[in-house]
């Protein structure tokens, strides 16, 4: 299988952004979607649409396709955001609609008039940069109404063209809501105070110009103009009102890296979202397969970080927002603050921040089960698996290929509650029906050795008395004891069956009379392919051991007695109390519950 269709199957189920990009690495087209997995796969998958010209166009675009990326958002809004900004900054080949369409609507203050105009823009590069313009939104009515709500405390002109001399005023200053420099003998200076005060409080500076408003309103009452006063009293109210209505629709002015990071299943990635001016840049990601590294897992997100910035390329941000401050951070802060001293390493400290966090360890953790699933898909394709198999003949030096593998893991905690599991794989690929577990009968001392051999010996003597087709190839978890555990039984046992031993922390690959380990590549399919049996052994006995250590804390000594089941237990702890109380209760009554033979059957059990 592609790398292509293995991006394309292990897509997220999640809202976001994705961009496909040719095989030089360009981006070709950016897309937005509620749900990446769905939208993507409709461009492999749909093969007919009404609009021909449509479909032609779709068609070249899939060819060209090498390769996906996504970014991951919570919300649709934030995809529709992120998509446009996306576009404007590779301008992909394929994204004509959506490059020449209107960008989303800023407010522009044109200071470049002796009388400066405010209007509701979109394409702030068009105009003079000697004007200000704040944005961008992502909702043009709500930036409306508080525009429209501001225009009642502090006037404004919002006409379309530069102000010329009038003889007669406009509606909006016979509403008040316009001085008419056009009109009246407002000087530029008066006007322009009012419109500083709109940018500080679009700006977020609410509470400065609140303040500027309280100082103005109690010089004018210690002067003794009351009415001058009252105006600003009114201002504050009014301000106050804007303020209880307005929804967080503007972006925090601050340059930051959120850091996310996520590891699961011998993989992490780590998500860096790039936040400039308050807006979502881009993001940074990195996968690794920690089964190749050395490091330990709280060192390797320092380490990581400490190579990133090392080599970048344009200018630092101001914060480096992690999830947890770690010790081995010392060094890459001292470093950066060499370059820039006001520099922060820090933890977030608002819900803004949070709220990015989650974004950037939610990316990463879809990325860390992408690139689980891909792996997974890729193992279980048939060429995948034909070839893996003959690599295990020649490398083992096998009579035949193994289509049948058995692997076996032990799980306890100090001996109490140990489980054995056998997995079985047919032709390189999970069967789950034919997965065994093992209550461990012989030890209650934390023996895996013999631990092991018990349960080989119960897995093989069964499948000899009854006839069963036997492994082509068995795979332990462990080393050289687990492996010599195996090789006895199966000698006990007169059994000629290839056995292996995988041990976890080198990934070394133990060999029947070989005195030291066979060291795989980290990229083997071969031994990818025995820590998948190896690791879905584990998973298994982990699974019974949780659940006899469940069934221990919270059982009862009627779940030993045979012909009483979940069911009947519960009846009769329901309708009894406790098994005190059904020790005190007449063979008649149990008998009502569950029937005569087997309450004589109970009574006899708890009573010994």
């Amino acid at each position: 299988m592609k790398n292509l269709e293995l991006e394309r199957k292990s897509l997220p189920n999640e809202p976001g952004v994705y961009l496909f990009k040719d095989k030089a690495g360009s981006i070709i087209y950016v897309g937005k979607a509620i749900n990446l997995k769905k939208r993507v796969n409709q461009y492999f998958l749909k093969t007919s649409y009404i609009d021909p010209f449509y479909e032609e166009k779709i068609k070249e675009l899939v060819k060209n396709i090498n390769s996906i990326e996504f970014i991951v958002t919570e919300n649709e809004k934030e995809a529709l955001l992120l998509e446009n900004i996306q576009i404007k900054k590779y301008t992909p080949r394929y994204n004509v609609i959506m490059r020449d369409s209107k960008s989303y609507p800023w407010v522009g203050i044109f200071y470049s008039e002796e009388f400066p105009r405010i209007r509701v823009l979109r394409n702030p590069e068009k105009y003079s940069q000697e004007n200000a313009f704040l944005g961008p939104y992502t909702d043009k009515k709500e930036i409306i109404r508080i525009l429209r709500d501001l225009r009642k405390i502090f006037p404004y002109c919002s006409c379309k063209r530069p102000l010329k001399k009038r003889k007669r005023p406009c509606l909006y200053y016979q509403l008040k809501l316009c001085p008419g420099p056009c009109f009246s003998d407002i000087t530029s200076t008066e006007y322009r105070d009012n419109i500083q005060k709109i940018e500080l409080f679009l700006s977020g500076g609410t509470t400065e110009l609140k303040k500027q408003i309280l100082d103005n309103m109690e010089n004018a009452a210690k002067a003794q103009k009351f009415e001058v006063a009252a105006f600003w009293r009114d201002k504050l109210e009014d301000i106050d009102h804007a303020t209880d209505q307005q929804y967080v629709i503007l972006n925090h002015d601050a340059n930051k890296d959120i850091i996310g990071y996520h590891t699961e299943s011998n993989f992490l990635t780590m998500v860096v979202i790039h936040i400039r001016e308050g807006r979502i840049l881009n993001k940074s990601s990195f996968n690794f397969d920690l089964r190749e590294k050395l490091l330990k897992k709280n060192e390797i997100l320092p380490a990581i970080l400490e190579q990133f910035y090392q080599n970048f390329k344009t200018k630092l941000p101001d914060a480096i927002v992690v999830p947890e401050l770690k010790e081995q951070f010392k060094v890459l802060i001292n470093y950066l603050q060499d370059l820039k001293p006001l520099i922060q390493i820090r933890i977030p400290f608002d819900e803004y921040e949070m709220g990015l966090l989650r974004i950037a360890t939610k990316n990463a953790k879809v990325m860390v089960n992408q690139q689980i699933q891909m792996e997974q898909i890729k193992m279980d394709e048939e060429d995948f698996r034909e070839e893996v198999l003959k690599d295990i003949k020649e490398i083992l030096n096998l009579s035949k290929e193994p289509r049948i593998i058995e692997g076996f893991d032990i799980s306890n905690i100090e001996g109490i509650d140990a489980t054995g599991s056998m997995v079985y794989f047919l032709d390189a690929k999970p069967y789950n029906k034919y997965y065994r577990h093992f209550k461990i009968r012989t030890q209650s001392t934390p023996d895996d050795v013999a631990m092991m051999k018990e349960v080989i010996r119960r897995r093989y003597s069964m499948l000899l008395k009854r006839g069963y087709e036997l492994p082509d190839l068995i795979v332990v978890d462990g080393g050289k004891g687990q492996l010599n555990a195996g090789i006895s039984v199966l000698q006990e046992l007169s059994l000629n069956i290839p056995i292996v031993g995988l041990a976890k922390r080198f990934e070394e690959l133990y060999l029947p009379n070989q005195k030291d380990p066979v060291i795989l590549p980290a990229n083997s399919q071969t031994l990818k392919l025995f820590q998948r049996v190896r690791d879905e052994a584990h998973r298994f006995a982990v699974r019974l051991q949780k659940k006899q250590r469940k069934k221990r804390v919270t059982g009862s000594v009627l779940d030993d007695i045979e012909g009483v089941g979940p069911v009947t237990r519960n009846k009769l702890l329901t309708h009894f109390g406790s098994v005190d109380n059904i020790k005190r209760t007449s063979l008649d009554e149990i008998s009502k519950i569950v029937g005569k033979k087997l309450a004589m059957k109970i009574l006899e059990e708890i009573n010994k």
